[in-house]
This record gives structure tokens, C-alpha cells and sequence, in this order.
């Protein structure tokens, strides 16, 4: 068997295959009744646990498609000791000759050998046996598909999309910034990945087959007339045109998909891919729903400007704006003891006394507007990410060490923060920042700070009544007690 080596293997570190999520299928027979699989042929070929392929002991069964199978596997080592489980495709020998098929692989391996990122999924080896199977070992993964949670949830919270957006986009900004474009950034590629034993979750991208490195034009993948690469839902518009696109396209389709994830629908439909990329060449994006926050969904339809001047200009650019946005829009209030308040003064210093947070759709007037300009380096805050394999860290998004921004592409103007919501005729008006009412329950996240809803004027104000009140309560007991003498004096 003729190979090529990325990386080494990482050794199993503790983790068994127990841990891990495949099928174990003792028969086809067996595998058949557990996933439904009725093709005889896949039946035929398909590799049971205990079988071997080269240098790989199988463990078991994942997925199967048109060109192959993806099988759970351990790599044996010269010393006879086994490898962490990994995710084994096996293409069948019908598509041994298939150029494409073996350059598609050669290209995710020198892709994944170029890109150290949690959140790009890692490729250790691939080659091609003596019967003409090719094939591809690349990381065992635990989770499920962002395709898949769509099709259950339907509907994420803006959020839940703000946070999974900010790993996808960490782990573009290094695919870009090692010089490639990924051109299929879709839900089916976006595997949400649990560690097998913290079960935190964190984002992995998939499928390197149609990226191409920015500073080439010419591409092998590339040499059919006409062909289409990529999947026309989330296309660029400029990408069915030329397939020679830069990073910019990466950040469109990410805006599709988190369209997708907000609405439960797509924003452009067509019953052909011909009338699909029209679409997304000529028409409107739709209006996100009102329940979506303007601040957001202005981040979603600049990413999908149909110029990619208009778009985002960068992952990183993208990414500090959402998340100065999640860092806006998470708060929490503030524990408050049980007290016992006895009168109604009691109650006034008690309530204005208290600290509590800034009301989400009522800002204090000096807030500035959301823009790429301004926007703080606060998106260098690490996400969730599972700790297996260790590759190197996204460190780069410190302050210290990010690239020279480009410069910032023209736009349409950034909304207000929070502007309060129309309210019918007759209606009472919205609380004011100031509003002693009871606010909201608190968000999943604490990051905005506590802030006081007096403002200094009126806490002025207050410190002025006081004092007068003091002093006519220091008088009336000074009179009380020259009264009382007097009265002893005289009897």
C-alpha cells in the first residue's frame, strides 16, 4: 500500500473505542438492521469490526455513500501499539482511476498539514491500497452535523447562531490567513464535535475537495467548461461567474447559513441551480423577522451584500463585530438578598440604592452605533473548544500578534444600538432606563456590566432633598429640647 503520512497519529491518550461514536455491527447482516442499508453492493464490500485495511484495524462502521464507506479505525504502530480511533474513508475500486477523486484527497491533506486550528477537522494519512482502493484517515468525530440539529430545531436563537458563527469563523480566519478559500462552507460541513470526555462541544470544519489556495488561478478541479463547484444555496454570486474567489466568498456563504439558522428557511429559493444563482446574483435578501435584533441582522445582510467590496473584508472583521454584538446583548441581573422593608421611605432608599443592569433595548443615548471601525478586539475571547487533539492555538487573535486589517469596504450605516420597538396608538409608552419596574429574565450569558439607572443629575437631586430634610428634622428636635428645658426650668 503507497501512502503518504501528514502527521503522526496522536496515541489514544486514555480515550478506548468505547468511547466513541460508531456502529459496532458483528454481521452484515447485523449492520444492515442497525442502519438501513439495503444496497447490495455496499453490503458486499463493506469492512466489518476486526478486518484489516493496510496498517489500519477496523472498528467499526459510520457512514456510507455513492463512492465509499467511512469506517472507525485504528492505525497499528511498528511497535504493535494502536493509534487514537480515526475516521477511515474508503473509496471503492470502481473510482480508482478517477484523477479528481485522488486530487480532492491530496488537497485536504496538504490543506489540513497547512492549517493548525481547533476548529478545522485534522487528516493524518492518504494513499491508496494494491487493490486500488483510495483512501483517507483524518479525525474521529463524536456530535453531528449542523445540517442535522437544523433539520430537528428548525430555529436558533440569534445567540446560539452569534456563538457557533464566531468558531467558524476563528477557524476561517486561519484557513484564509494560511492562504486557501475553503468555496463550500455549507451546515453539511460544519460538524458540531463533542469531546469525548468533557462533552463540551466546539465547531469543526469539513471537506477541503474544492478549496483552492487565493494566489493561484489555475486549478486542476477546475479544467470542466461550465462546471459549477460548490452548492448553489450558499453560493457566492460571484463564484458561479469565475470560481477563482477569494476569502470574501467564504463570509457570503456563512451568511447564508446563518440566515438559515435565524429563519428555518433560505433566503433565496429556485426549482433549478440555475435559478438559485440568479437569485442570489439579482435578488433582495428577505427582511429577517422582526424578533431578530437589528444590530444582527445587519451583520447577516452585510454579509450577504452582493459585492464583496460591501461585505466584511475579513473572518477577524466579521468575528469582532459579532462579538461586540454577543457582548452587548448578554446581561444578567444582579442576586439581590431578601430584605424586609417596613415603610414606604424604607422602599425609595432601597430602590435607590440598588444597582441594576442597562434594560437590552434601552441604551444610554451615548452608546455608539455597531461598526467595523470601532469594534473592540474583544472576539480574541476563546469559545468552547474540545481539547483533543492539542493542536496549536488560535493565539494569533490576540491584539499583539493579528495581520494589518484591510481597509474597511464601504457600507450601509449601522443602526442604532438597541432602538425601542414602535408602539401602537394608545399603547404605554416603553420603560425608560431609568424605570424602577421589574426587567426581563436574564440571558445565558453575564458579560455586560452593572450599571446604575440614576442618572448623575438626579442623584444630585436627591442628595440636595436629604440635606433639607435633615436640616428641618435637626431644628424641630433642637426646639423640642430648649421646650423641655424651659418646662423643668420654670417647675
Amino acid at each position: 500500500m503507497k501512502s503518504t503520512l501528514v502527521e503522526p497519529v496522536p496515541d489514544s491518550d486514555g480515550l478506548d473505542e468505547d468511547s466513541m461514536d460508531f456502529i459496532r455491527a458483528s454481521s452484515v447482516q447485523d449492520l444492515a438492521a442497525q442502519t438501513n442499508i439495503g444496497d447490495e453492493e455496499i453490503l458486499d464490500r463493506v469492512l466489518l469490526p476486526g478486518k484489516r485495511f493496510g496498517a489500519y484495524h477496523i472498528l467499526g462502521f459510520v457512514a456510507a455513500g455513492g463512492m465509499g464507506e467511512i469506517y472507525a479505525a485504528q492505525r497499528i504502530k511498528s511497535d504493535g501499539s494502536r493509534s487514537r480511533p480515526v475516521a477511515l474513508k474508503v473509496i471503492t475500486a470502481e473510482f480508482a482511476n478517477d484523477w479528481r477523486i485522488i486530487e480532492r484527497f491530496k488537497r485536504e491533506a496538504k490543506i489540513s498539514k497547512a492549517i493548525r486550528s481547533r476548529h478545522v477537522a485534522r487528516v493524518y494519512e492518504f494513499g491508496e491500497s494494491p487493490q486500488g482502493h483510495a483512501f483517507l484517515a483524518m479525525e474521529l468525530l463524536n456530535g453531528e452535523e449542523l445540517f442535522d440539529r437544523l433539520h430537528r430545531h428548525k430555529l436558533f436563537s440569534p445567540m446560539e447562531v452569534a456563538e457557533l458563527s464566531l468558531q467558524i469563523l476563528k477557524g476561517l480566519h486561519k484557513i484564509h490567513k494560511s492562504g486557501f478559500v475553503h468555496r463550500d462552507i455549507k451546515p453539511e460541513n460544519i460538524f458540531l464535535a463533542k469531546d469525548p470526555k468533557t462533552q463540551e462541544e466546539a465547531v469543526k470544519i469539513l471537506d477541503f475537495g474544492i478549496a483552492k489556495r487565493a494566489d493561484k488561478k489555475s486549478d486542476p478541479l477546475l479544467s470542466v467548461v461550465g462546471q459549477i463547484y460548490g452548492t448553489p444555496q450558499y453560493l457566492a454570486p460571484e463564484q458561479a461567474i469565475n470560481p477563482d474567489v477569494d476569502h470574501r466568498a467564504d463570509l457570503y456563504s456563512l451568511g447564508v447559513v446563518m440566515y438559515e439558522c435565524v429563519t428555518g428557511s433560505l433566503p433565496f429559493e429556485g426549482e433549478s441551480s440555475y435559478d438559485l444563482i440568479v437569485a442570489h446574483q439579482k435578488d433582495e435578501v428577505p427582511p429577517l423577522p422582526s424578533s431578530v435584533d437589528p444590530e444582527f441582522a445587519h451583520i447577516i445582510h452585510q454579509a450577504l451584500a452582493k459585492e464583496p467590496e460591501m461585505r466584511f473584508q475579513s473572518a477577524l472583521e466579521m468575528g469582532r463585530l459579532i462579538k461586540r454584538w454577543v457582548d452587548e446583548t448578554s446581561w444578567i441581573e444582579e442576586d439581590e438578598p431578601e430584605l424586609s422593608i417596613s415603610t414606604a421611605d424604607d422602599a425609595l432608599k432601597l430602590e435607590t440604592a440598588k444597582t441594576i443592569p442597562r434594560q437590552k433595548n434601552a441604551p444610554p443615548a451615548s452608546s455608539p452605533p455597531l461598526s467595523p471601525t470601532v469594534v473592540s478586539d474583544a472576539f480574541e475571547a476563546a469559545p468552547t473548544e474540545i481539547s483533543h487533539p492539542a493542536p496549536q492555538a488560535d493565539d494569533d487573535l490576540a491584539p499583539t500578534a493579528i495581520a494589518p486589517a484591510q481597509p474597511a469596504a464601504p457600507s450601509r450605516p449601522s443602526p442604532p444600538l438597541r432602538p425601542a420597538a414602535a408602539q401602537p396608538p394608545g399603547a404605554a409608552p416603553n420603560p425608560q432606563p431609568d424605570s424602577q419596574e421589574s426587567l426581563p429574565p436574564p440571558g445565558p450569558d453575564a458579560t455586560t456590566e452593572f450599571r446604575s439607572p440614576l442618572r448623575p443629575a438626579e442623584e444630585e437631586k436627591l442628595s440636595e432633598s436629604d440635606t433639607r430634610n435633615a436640616q428641618i428634622i435637626t431644628g424641630v428636635a433642637l426646639g423640642i429640647i430648649i421646650l423641655a428645658l424651659l418646662w423643668a426650668f420654670v417647675f
